[in-house]
């Protein structure tokens, strides 16, 4: 096995945790944290009835002097039991909301608004299927507290505060709004047209670019390609490339589809379909990993698709004995490449004939959530890690190399892989309390837990030597810098969630910047339960500026936030000297611009390898 840089040689030792305050929100989509929700594996209750308090209950009467200074205490309890599932801004669109049979409650909604104070008291205390009752966990004035910010919330709008540049040379400006759970921004490279996609399935191309009054009109819809939870999509020449998972057995079973859109002078695309996959279990972390980022070489002759775990570390997810001593599979976990032209693939469950065929790229990577090409051709992906204190990975893709996963993550070693690994928030402060896996139970003494095979190597992540995005936390439990430390870390601060890569590959940014690599980050920093006590990490985007080093047969690289206060971003790319930055949003999203300088001079700083 290869060794790790840092604090990260050895096997870890847990040591005795600090005690940690959670005062937190949580995120989005693809990478966080499990509020008060009752475990996932919990059955909800007969939801077929509407929810409605009793009629003493509307009596109920609050004893505050100051209703905005309660509702303010409210929102500190809020963000860290709520959040999650009920959404930061209260529409019932958190990260846990995705496949819950039951669906958070929309704050904003004309029930909730028509209900009283001492109602929604009640149904705080009370609890109903997979929300808990708060009865025992808050003091009475706590919980009226957590009403007055609900009542607050329901009639509060949401204001749009504009990301913030942290460089004079950088502009920050609005494009427009765009539907609920955007998930992709991209460019056709024939007409010049940017599109978004949706998580749900919709693609949309946005009209009027440089009018100053920019609309989209919808082109696609889960109906025209099956794709029922749509991650994926990438241009290729005129050709439109989707791809994402089919729900099958109530949700409880899954199967993936990439399919191909080609347009022609016709209004109607014709497609086809790449691949489809067998049923397998469905995922069973938080966010839906699934088949999802998409890239195409440089020449045009292969697409590359990533495929995340099902697991949240490798751990069996067997949905309730469905799918008995099931962990990860030959379709999970890895980076798949496939002729430009590859039509009406059936993929097995086999590892051995997925790499005989050729398909089967890179194994061991959790969660490569997008993936680009540099200027010299160089394959790049940024991987979300587990609920553990992994860091997040960036990695440099190479033919047949193996990344980690499960037991390496972040060059840090997986302890459910050693015997007799006792999982304690007590006692390993690598555990947060108020993750999902902690809460579902999927840390355990696992003596069946699959050895490291022999003669397997990994390859490390890109080493990143600050400023930014390089705390980590060491072997003591505390919380480091690399910058004070002298460690790189491999790659970002954990959970910080990078989601979306580009590179400036035609050489059109300013000196400072031309030819390098960029990432925006998903995370709510600070604000979120598992970036906590790691400090003002996320909802940003970075600039990485990379070397390869040839001791190491890798990149390190200098990382640096350009701009912040985006609100859940979740993919970017760059046309020209704008990169256009696109946010998930439950109700809705936004489009920003981020406006580089341009370039002023000739030539090409990076010193990146080719391969």
């Amino acid at each position: 096995m290869n060794s790790f840089p840092g604090p990260f040689r050895k096997k870890i030792k847990i040591k005795k945790a600090i005690s940690i305050v959670l005062f937190c929100l949580p995120v989005f989509f693809f990478f966080s944290v499990l509020s008060r929700c009752k475990s996932a594996n919990k059955e909800p209750d007969d939801l077929s009835k509407e929810w409605i308090a009793p009629p003493e209950a509307r009596k109920l009467r609050h004893a505050f002097d100051n209703i905005d200074v309660a509702a303010k205490k409210g929102m500190e309890i809020y963000v860290v039991q709520c959040s999650s599932c009920h959404g930061v801004n209260g529409y019932g669109d958190g990260g846990m909301a995705q496949g819950q049979v039951q669906k958070p409650a929309n704050f904003h909604s004309e029930r909730i608004k028509k209900e009283s104070m001492g109602e929604l008291f009640w149904k705080i205390n009370t609890g109903r299927g997979i929300m808990p009752s708060f009865k025992s966990s808050f003091t009475d004035e706590q919980r009226w507290f957590l009403a007055a910010y609900v009542k607050n919330l329901s009639f509060s709008n949401e204001v749009v505060v504009p990301p913030r540049a942290l460089r004079p040379d950088i502009r920050v400006e609005h494009l427009m709004n765009v539907g609920p759970v955007a998930v992709r921004i991209l460019q056709n490279p024939v007409s010049g047209d940017l599109y978004y996609t949706t998580f749900d399935g919709d693609v949309f191309r946005i009209t009027n670019l440089n009018s100053g009054h920019p609309d989209s009109v919808k082109i696609l819809t889960a109906a025209d390609h099956g794709i029922g939870r749509l991650q994926g999509a990438v241009w290729n020449k005129n050709t439109l490339f989707l791809c994402g998972n089919i729900d099958l057995n109530n949700k409880k079973g899954t199967s993936g589809r990439m399919v191909r859109f080609e347009f022609g002078k016709g209004d109607v695309p014709k497609m086809s379909v790449v691949f489809t996959t067998p049923e397998y279990p469905a995922n069973k972390t938080i966010y839906d990993h699934g088949w999802n980022a998409l890239a195409v070489s440089p020449d045009g002759k292969y697409i590359f698709v990533n495929s995340g775990a099902r697991t949240d570390h490798g751990e069996i997810q067997d949905d309730g004995g469905l799918y008995p001593n099931v962990r990860d599979n030959a379709l999970t976990s890895k980076i798949f490449r496939f002729p430009i032209d590859a039509k009406d693939l059936v993929l097995p469950m086999d590892t051995a004939t997925l790499k005989a065929d050729g398909f089967l790229y890179a194994e061991g990577v959790r969660n490569a959530f997008d993936m680009a090409f540099d200027g010299s051709g160089n394959l790049f992906a940024v991987v979300n890690s587990s609920d553990y204190d992994f860091p997040e990975d960036m990695f440099w893709i190479r033919q047949h190399h193996h990344y980690g996963f499960p037991w390496i993550m972040g060059g840090v070693e997986n302890p459910q892989q050693f015997p007799g690994w006792k999982p304690d928030p007590a006692t390993d402060s690598f555990i947060n309390p108020s993750s999902h896996a902690w809460r579902a139970h999927y840390y355990s003494d696992d003596s069946t837990f699959p050895k490291i095979p022999q003669g397997l190597r990994f390859s490390a992540g890109v080493q990143n030597l600050g400023p930014d995005a390089n705390e980590y936390r060491g072997h003591s439990g505390k919380v480091l810098d690399g910058d004070q430390t002298g460690v790189a870390v491999s790659t970002f601060t954990p959970h910080s969630s990078p989601l979306g890569l580009f590179f400036d590959t035609k050489n059109t940014l300013s000196d400072e910047f031309r030819g390098d690599g960029f990432v925006i980050r998903y995370s709510l920093g600070r604000n979120e339960a598992l970036m906590h006590p790691f400090t003002s990490e996320g909802s940003d985007l970075l600039h990485l500026d990379m070397t390869y080093n040839p001791g190491m047969d890798n990149f390190t690289m200098h990382t640096t936030r350009i701009v912040d206060g985006f609100q859940q971003p979740t993919d970017a790319v760059l046309v020209g000297n704008i990169a256009y930055v696109i946010e998930y949003g439950g109700m809705g999203g936004h489009i920003w611009k981020v406006i580089f300088p341009s370039k002023t001079g000739a030539g090409h700083k990076s010193s990146s390898k080719k391969n």
